[in-house]
């Protein structure tokens, strides 16, 4: 390995236990419903789904699923 290699290593780290430094503004999804695939969407705190009932209710079950799938993926990688 290389002292850059290392110093990067170092920097994710001291990073990664700074949590703050990071805001996910965007994230975009395909997700393939029982019923047909929806466009899923974050966006500057708001989630999005082209599904029929998001628009009403403002939170659908592919919402409900992408927030649970997310914090099992970023729990898996603690």
């Amino acid at each position: 390995m290389t002292s850059s290699f290392i110093g990067r290593v170092q920097k994710a780290r001291q990073y990664s236990s700074e949590p703050t430094r990071v805001s996910i503004r965007n994230l975009t999804a395909s997700f393939n419903g029982n019923h047909g695939t929806y466009d899923v969407s974050y966006e500057l705190g708001q989630w999005k789904c082209e599904c029929p009932s998001f628009p009403s209710e403002k939170i659908c079950s592919h919402t409900m699923a992408l927030q649970n799938i997310l914090d099992q993926m970023l729990n898996s990688t603690r």
